[in-house]
This record gives structure tokens, C-alpha cells and sequence, in this order.
């Protein structure tokens, strides 16, 4: 404990009185608001309905549009289209920000994963639970809430056929490694509102990777989508201008919004980068697609995986659907206690695997290393800390790999 005199530049008025609003290190760049404050400002007809009050139709708005091959500014212009080329795909990502795979699901998988999200969806209604947003309803965590649903996060091909193709594309964008930042169902209410256009590499602004993105999704199209059902909103290409614009940069004007076009079954890869919402619903069914986004290794995920994920989802997850759900550590990342220091984050890496920590705990079992020193009995020292047995089984199943045991 703190006993001596604490010098009065280091207490709390002192440096409340030396901290202005200006004075802050790059206060200037983190409240920038870019760059929505200058597309906003650039472009008004972006700026999202104030809920509680009617939708306008028939002025210059986001929502009030069409599909591409209606659009007056976009007809003309070789937008994605379905296909099962990967070279065509790849050029579709990198030119306009997504793609669209055709039949990337057969039609017994895409409807497989349609009921069970509908039932879902109505299950959670009945319960009380369900997550209501003003343009529709959520369901989370899509992994405790079917097998079908872990297969998807492994790209496994008896849920998504196209599931290599996918992989492939993803590696491209992110480099092999990535995981699985969350997996949820979207849907769109009739008479709801549109959802504000963004970026779902948002929590990085104003910071704005120009290369290349750091988060890439891929949206399970669960029945036809078009611009009466809501079918989502984006504006092509805004990824190359977002991307443009810089950290902390401006935006100008931009090309309109279009609601995407396409068979139930397909799957839409697109950019982290890429303005897109959810539609405004103007039928009179409930629609729902299902969105898994993906990101570098080291980022914070918004699944809490470890904590989320079922007792009986992890004791049976495949060591692929471990990784992606990030329960492999690496150097950079979910490291526990300091397992997974010295790991590279590969799949099935004994170093790594962090799973037994949280089969631990679900059994009230998990002992965390506290407070030691020379002074300790040798029970403390000798205790049966969960790290001491994680440790002993990587190093067991390391020499076992290795021929050595």
C-alpha cells in the first residue's frame, strides 16, 4: 500500500487542469466522427429515418430504391452477378466489395437452415427473449441453436456446398487464420424501418485499412430477397471510396444505394468495408438471412465464444470449429493465464488449445494461479492449478505428435 506523499503532479486535479480539450494526444483524429460526419454532410439523403416517426417514400432517401438492374444510374453497369466462377468472384470482390455464389447452398441445406431460423426466431418470440430492433428481429449466437449452424462456421460442405470456394476467398482477404467474429440471423419486420448504412469495420474508425479489409462476411441468403422484402441495402464500390478516403479522411459524394437482388441460397461475400443496412420491409412476411463475419486472429471478437458457446456445442466442436471460434490461442491473442504464448495459432495446436480451460470452469473445477512467493506452504505451491494440468497435456500430446512418448 501507497504510504508516502504523492508528488502533486500526479494527482487528479493536477492533471485535470493540465488536460484541456485540445490537449489530449490525437484528440483532434479519435473525435473526428470520420467518416460519417463528411458523407453525412456531402450526402443527406444517407442520413438514417427518425424512428418512431413514419417512413417517407417517394423523396431522395437510401431506402427508396430498387434493385440494380432497375436502378437508373446502375443498369448498365457489370455489377456482381451469380456465379460460381472464382475468378469472376474474386474480381467481384475486389472491384465492387461483394460477390454473390450462386447456389452456394443446395437447396436442402439453404432450407434446412431457413426453418431452423424461423422456428428459432419463433421460439424465442414465445419466450419472451426474442431481440427486437426497429428494422427486425435478431437471432444470436446461431451456434447454440443448431449443428447445422457449427457447420457453416467450418465452411463444411454438408451445410454450404460452396464452402471451399468461400474459404479460399476469405484466406485471400484476410490471410489463413482467421476466426469467426459472430454468426446471427437477420431479419427484416414488415413495416420496419431500414437499418443506417455502415461499416461493419466500424469499431477500427476512424482508423481505416486501405489495402485491404480486416473483416470480410459472408451472408447465408435464406429465401429470394429483392426491394420489396427488404433486400439489403448498399451502394457498390463504396469500399474502394471508404477506403480512399483514408484514416481520419473525408467523404464526398456518393453513387446511389441499390437493395440487393438474389435466389434464396446464394451467399454474398462482401468487404468489411462495404456501406450496406438492412432494407425496409414492404411485404408482408417476416424475411431473415444469416450473417457470419470474420476477422484476423488477434481481434477482439463480438461473440464471446468462450463464455457463449454450450457445454455440449464444445465438448463435441470438431478442432477446426474450435479455431474458428476462437479457442485456439496464439501470441496475439486468447491466451489464458499465459497458455498460448508460445503458439502460432494453427489449427489442433496443443499449445494452444484453450478449450479445457472453459470445460474446467463448467465443472467448477477451473483453479487460477494466485498470489505466491518463497513464503508459500507446499500445499499452495503444490496445488492442482487447471494452467499445471493444460500445460502437462499439451506437453504430453506435443512428444505424442512428435513420435516421442
Amino acid at each position: 500500500m501507497q504510504t508516502e506523499s504523492i508528488p502533486e503532479e500526479f494527482s487528479s486535479e493536477t492533471i485535470k487542469r493540465s488536460s484541456s480539450a485540445e490537449a489530449p494526444l490525437y484528440a483532434g483524429f479519435y473525435a473526428s466522427g470520420e467518416p460519417f460526419q463528411s458523407m453525412y454532410k456531402k450526402n443527406p439523403w444517407l442520413i438514417p429515418p427518425q424512428w418512431g416517426q413514419p417512413l417517407e417514400w417517394g423523396g431522395n432517401h437510401y431506402w427508396d430504391t430498387t434493385v440494380a438492374r432497375k436502378h437508373p444510374y446502375w443498369r448498365e453497369i457489370d455489377l456482381p452477378k451469380l456465379t460460381k466462377d472464382i475468378c469472376r468472384l474474386r474480381s467481384d470482390l475486389a472491384t465492387w466489395g461483394y460477390c454473390l455464389i450462386d447456389e452456394g447452398m443446395s437447396a436442402t441445406q439453404y432450407a434446412t437452415l431457413r426453418l431452423r431460423v424461423r422456428e428459432q426466431a419463433e421460439g424465442e418470440r414465445l419466450a419472451g427473449i426474442a431481440q427486437s430492433t426497429p428494422f427486425g428481429q435478431y437471432v444470436n449466437t446461431l451456434i447454440n441453436k443448431g449443428s447445422c449452424f457449427g457447420l457453416c462456421i467450418e465452411q463444411h460442405p454438408e451445410a454450404v456446398q460452396a464452402g471451399p470456394v468461400i474459404e479460399q476467398l476469405i484466406d485471400e482477404s484476410l490471410g489463413k487464420g482467421w476466426i469467426c467474429h459472430s454468426f446471427l440471423a437477420t431479419g427484416a419486420d414488415p413495416g420496419g424501418y431500414p437499418q443506417g448504412l455502415h461499416i461493419d469495420q466500424s469499431p477500427l474508425l476512424p482508423f481505416v485499412t486501405a489495402q485491404a479489409p480486416v473483416l470480410v462476411n459472408t451472408m447465408y441468403i435464406l429465401e429470394d430477397v429483392n426491394e420489396i422484402n427488404g433486400g439489403t441495402l448498399i451502394i457498390p464500390g463504396s469500399h474502394k471510396i471508404v477506403a480512399a478516403a483514408g484514416c481520419g479522411g473525408s467523404i464526398g459524394a456518393l453513387p446511389p444505394t441499390i437493395n440487393l437482388e438474389a435466389p434464396g441460397g446464394t451467399i454474398m461475400v462482401f468487404d468489411g468495408r462495404l456501406l450496406h443496412g438492412t432494407g425496409a420491409n414492404r411485404s408482408t412476411q417476416q424475411r431473415f438471412v444469416a450473417a457470419m463475419s470474420n476477422v484476423k486472429p488477434w481481434m477482439r471478437t463480438q461473440e464471446n465464444w468462450v463464455l457463449s458457446v454450450r457445454p455440449e456445442v464444445l465438448a463435441g466442436a470438431s478442432a477446426k470449429l474450435l479455431h474458428r471460434m476462437g479457442m485456439q490461442a496464439l501470441v496475439s491473442g486468447a491466451t489464458v493465464e499465459g497458455f498460448g504464448l508460445t503458439a502460432s495459432g494453427g489449427v489442433d495446436e496443443a499449445w494452444g488449445a484453450i478449450k479445457q480451460f472453459r470445460m474446467a470452469s463448467d465443472c467448477g473445477e477451473y483453479l487460477r494461479v494466485g498470489e505466491l512467493s518463497s513464503a508459500s506452504s507446499p500445499e499452495e505451491l503444490q496445488a492442482d492449478f487447471t494452467l499445471r494440468k493444460v500445460t502437462a497435456a499439451a506437453r504430453l500430446e506435443s512428444e505424442r505428435r512428435r513420435g516421442t512418448v
